[in-house]
């Protein structure tokens, strides 16, 4: 069961509005680096970091790799993201469904690759590690990665603690963890549940950096959710450290970003109702600017940097 925080956003000067984003980034990097601090005392030198769409991998993945370092640990991250199959064969097997292309259950991702890797880096062995483009959706590229210049294996992605991913990486040799808004949050009379706090972060960062137009994330979300309660959900309690990733700044400054690309979506589009619906929910609180948001921060993983432009 999610929590919920009530936000009062009433704050004076500058200076409060900084304080109020420093504590939220505070309180999740504590989190972070507690995590890094068990993950290590664990002694397991394979780490699998899930977590649903939108939840802060990558940035927390970021954050324990550099506690690693600062102690002089070796660490290599993976991307199960780059394990994808094709786009292509994703798309073929939606039109022979009639569903949604599927983009997070564990048969979407090439297995047998990920084993072949996973074993030659577990020898001390070179492993060609692919990395997957999501505007072209296949893989471009390898990169040769030998397992003796790592410490530590990072495997992070929505699928990490699937129990065919966690038998490839051996369960008793890794070390799980969780990451997601767990946290929902009431400002006023709205309540802006975790759920709707990752599809506002997902439509924002795929419209910006995988060429997704607003009513395609629509389109997938019911998908996405269904997947999430098959393959994610049910194994989330097994994980060995939990980190919650909801900011209570993140519906002031997602706003505006938010707002202007559901306003895209065309009038006659079945999707144009749900997206009136959130507009109206956001114009009803006040925004922050992203310039209060720091360069580290989880948050930017779906804005983007501050000298990126807003549209």
């Amino acid at each position: 069961m999610d929590k919920i925080q009530s936000v009062i956003y009433d704050f004076k000067t500058e200076q409060d509005t900084f304080d109020f984003v420093r504590s939220c980034e505070e309180r999740f990097l504590a989190q972070v680096d507690a995590a890094a601090d068990a993950v290590l005392q664990s002694g397991k030198t394979f780490i699998a970091l899930s977590g649903p769409t939108c939840s802060g991998k990558t940035t927390a993945s970021d954050r324990i790799c550099h506690a690693f370092l600062s102690r002089g640990i070796r660490v290599k991250t993976i991307s199960i993201d780059d394990f994808y199959i094709d786009r292509d064969i994703l798309l073929e097997r939606a039109k022979a469904s009639g569903k949604p292309i599927d983009f997070d259950s564990p048969t979407t991702i090439n297995l047998s690759l990920l084993a072949d890797c996973v074993h030659k880096l577990r020898l001390g062995e070179v492993a060609e590690l692919p990395r997957y483009s999501f505007v072209e959706g296949k893989c471009v590229s390898t990169t040769p990665f030998c397992g003796k210049d790592a410490d530590f294996f990072l495997f992070e992605g929505i699928q990490a603690i699937y129990p065919n991913v966690l038998e490839i990486l051996g369960e008793e040799g890794v070390v799980s963890l969780s990451i997601r808004p767990a946290t929902s949050l009431k400002i006023g009379e709205e309540l802006f549940s975790s759920h709707e706090l990752r599809f506002a972060r997902r439509l924002v960062r795929d419209f910006r950096y995988r060429s997704a137009a607003p009513e395609y994330t629509f389109y997938l979300w019911e998908g996405v959710r269904a997947n999430e309660e098959r393959h994610i959900m049910p194994y989330e309690d097994q994980v060995d450290f939990r980190i919650d990733s909801t900011m209570a700044y993140e519906p002031f400054v997602i706003r505006d970003y938010l707002m202007h690309y559901l306003s895209l979506v065309p009038q006659d589009n079945r999707y144009k109702e749900q997206a009136v619906n959130l507009i109206k929910e956001y114009e009803k609180i006040p925004s922050i600017s992203a310039k209060y948001v720091p360069d580290h921060s989880i948050f930017r993983e779906f804005i983007g940097q501050k000298d990126e432009s807003v549209f």
